[in-house]
């Protein structure tokens, strides 16, 4: 069923709840006081917290003061349970965080229909943050390749442009496009056509470091946002990526082939006023490698040599 810490200064108390509890068939954790509840919380990451507001040492009010300010802990329901039914103290607790407050003695099987939808709730809750998760991960990948989309890219890529400006650090974009596209389509079929592009989003995000940004930017066009990378290092980076594309194959569904890109390689200049400056020439620098034979990198020095 669930994992329930129990924390109660009394031996007979705590026997009581974990012979209830062990026979719904939860697994049962147990603490005697309040610092003893927040190692095993921590240790255990119990589903539901049995607290017991009076103990010596740390009061159950304390001890939920410091689950509730753990970022780890705060989200583990806690049921208090004391003696003490006064108002005050139970207004305390709820507005502490507590989910719910049971007064001694209790019935237990009372007491067990508020722990079920103290659990049903976390269930939910749970399931909410990874569907968020789900959403958030469809909202900012590419369909097909899984690489950033236009809009998540341009979102990272422009707090990095921010950051290159303001610490006076290197930045570079690289802008790739896949040497005559259309006719892998026409020639292998757009299921090929999809998975070269697959294969190469691969290629791309296992060329260089875990800071880089990769996006798909449209059809067979592709960027990379290079954080702390100057001109020399990110033509060095384009030129790699170049080589393993043109050795790689993809051998799909029967098929076998090979392809190239062509790449645009910028680097941060002092009058660029945000990324959007710095995709615009990386493209024409692209747009240079394909009217110069393909298969090739263009740099902003490469014009100017």
């Amino acid at each position: 069923m669930a994992k329930i810490l129990v924390v109660d200064d009394i031996e007979d108390n705590i026997r009581l709840l974990c012979f209830n509890l062990e026979d719904d068939e939860h697994q049962v954790i147990t603490a005697n006081n309040g610092y003893q509840c927040l190692e095993k919380a921590q240790e255990y990451r119990p589903d539901l917290i049995l607290l017991d507001m009076m103990m010596p040492g740390i009061s159950g009010t304390e001890t939920l003061k410091q689950l509730q300010a753990d970022s780890d802990l705060r989200d583990i329901p806690v049921i208090m349970v004391s003696a003490n039914d006064a108002d005050d103290f139970i207004i305390e607790a709820l507005d502490i965080g507590a989910h719910d407050y049971v007064a001694k003695p209790f019935i237990y099987p009372v007491l067990a229909a508020r722990m079920r939808t103290a659990l049903r709730l976390r269930e939910n809750h749970l399931e909410m943050l990874q569907l968020n998760k789900r959403l958030s991960k469809l909202a900012s990948l590419d369909p097909l390749t899984e690489a950033y989309n236009r809009r998540h890219f341009l979102e990272l890529g422009n707090t990095e442009f921010a950051k290159a400006q303001r610490f006076k650090r290197p930045l570079s974009v690289i802008m790739l496009d896949v040497d005559k596209f259309k006719a892998i389509n026409d020639t292998y079929g757009h299921p090929t056509g999809d998975a070269a592009l697959k294969q190469l989003t691969s290629l791309c995000q296992n060329a260089g470091r875990s800071s880089e940004i990769v996006g798909r930017f449209g059809g067979e066009e592709f960027v990379l946002c290079c954080p702390d990378t100057n001109a020399e290092g990110s033509m060095a980076l384009a030129e790699r990526l170049r080589i393993a594309i043109e050795e790689s194959t993809l051998n799909f569904e029967g098929s076998t082939l090979n392809y190239t890109v062509s790449m645009g390689v910028t680097t941060i200049q002092d009058d660029d006023q945000n990324l959007n400056d710095m995709l615009r020439r990386a493209d024409q620098l692209l747009y240079h490698s394909k009217e110069n034979g393909r298969n090739r990198c263009t740099s902003d020095s490469s014009l100017t040599s």
